[in-house]
């Protein structure tokens, strides 16, 4: 009985083959999954940020001045001008 039981039965092998190939593919394809996720993520932060650009050039009572010096980015120093002289 036990000889029978160690012998390789060709279609258990090709079934764990099978899931393991399948195991594989899985991981794979979550990987992916997880770094387009990632991906858009980023994507929804930058179109967060311009909407928000989009909202304040289309405010009422923007102040016209000279930039002085860019801090980063997004920062300026700017000379804000009252109006015509």
């Amino acid at each position: 009985f036990f000889e029978c039981w160690m012998m390789a039965d060709p279609e258990r092998d090709a079934a764990r083959t099978s899931y393991f190939k399948k195991k594989l593919e899985h991981q794979s394809n979550d990987s992916q999954l997880k770094a387009l996720r990632l991906g858009m993520r980023d994507l929804k932060k930058e179109f967060d940020k311009s909407e928000d650009d989009l909202k304040n050039l289309q405010c009422v009572g923007q102040i016209v001045g000279e930039v002085l010096r860019q801090v980063d980015d997004e920062k300026f120093i700017v000379k804000a001008s009252s109006g015509p002289p």
